[in-house]
């Protein structure tokens, strides 16, 4: 079996209807990113308001989390969300590239924004597409950003389109439970996994995390540092060269709120998703 190494990094690295009301935000909008000299040396643009005064902290009960996000290069991602409510609500969809500033992708039928704003009747979905387009892969992470308590699902699907071959699809689910404490598996015997990390917060988190093996038995211990609204994403194996050829487990112990994370798993040309595991009472 071989792995397709390009297909592995580009993934990691790099029309309403009554029912639903969306409002697309180009390039005019304020941007979304706080406190942003901690991964970037451009200048920070103007942080995104609520009706106070005072910037909001971006997540609320309900918000949901996307961590990775891809369009380009052969690659395209879809987002569908439900109102699981009774009632109509009205939420905002925030496309921030990895450090947190506004991520600008080209959406059917909205065109290139970095912002939706989305309102579903009751029961009601919605589903947006980005193009695909463009040569040039570009990747961030989603937001779902709401000022109330209703429930939303939302789930996103990567394709990817193969020259002369069969696309491939893997459905990645949001995070909306960001605990401090949680374990993410990881399967690189034989194939590769890959990682994505958000921060979804205006304040920067640290991260330090145990490898384990199949035993359960610690084999590494990492730390690494995400900027407010950070995200990033890479091939495991090629970061942590202690997870090469084996099966086992990652076990982050964040500080404060938390982070949104992803695995992804390789096979060939085949991926799917690997989802987080919480309520973890390991000993530590």
């Amino acid at each position: 079996m071989k792995i397709h190494r390009s297909a592995v990094l580009a993934l990691c690295f790099g029309a309403c209807s009554f029912a639903q009301t969306v409002t697309a935000f180009g390039d005019g909008y304020p941007g979304s990113r706080m406190n942003s000299e901690l991964l970037s040396h451009r200048a920070p643009k103007k942080a995104l308001q609520a009706a106070a005064s005072n910037p909001r902290v971006v997540v609320y009960t309900g918000d949901r989390v996307i961590p990775q996000f891809v369009d380009g290069g052969s690659w395209q991602t879809s987002i569908t969300l439900v109102n699981l409510e009774n009632h109509g609500t009205s939420f905002d969809v925030l496309f921030l590239d990895d450090n947190g500033y506004d991520f600008s992708v080209p959406i059917y039928g909205e065109g290139t924004v970095h912002r939706l704003g989305i309102f579903l009747d009751a029961a009601a979905s919605f589903t947006f597409q980005t193009t695909g387009l463009s040569r040039n892969l570009t990747s961030g992470w989603a937001l779902l950003s709401q000022t109330n308590n209703d429930s939303v699902g939302m789930f996103a699907i990567f394709r990817q389109y193969l020259p002369g071959g069969q696309a491939q699809e893997a459905v990645v689910p949001s995070v909306n439970q960001f605990a401090s404490h949680f374990v993410l598996p990881f399967d690189n015997a034989p194939y590769i996994t890959g990682i994505a990390l958000a921060n979804p917060t205006n304040n920067p988190v640290v991260i330090p995390l145990n490898i384990r093996d199949e035993s359960g038995r610690i084999i590494d211990t990492r730390q690494f540092q995400l900027g407010p609204y950070g995200h990033t994403a890479f091939a495991l194996p090629d970061v942590w060269q202690s997870t090469r050829g084996i099966r086992g487990t990652i076990e982050f112990l964040t500080s404060g709120f938390g982070v949104g994370a992803l695995g992804l798993r390789f096979n060939g040309t085949a991926f799917t998703s690997l989802n987080v595991l919480e309520n973890i009472a390991w000993v530590q």
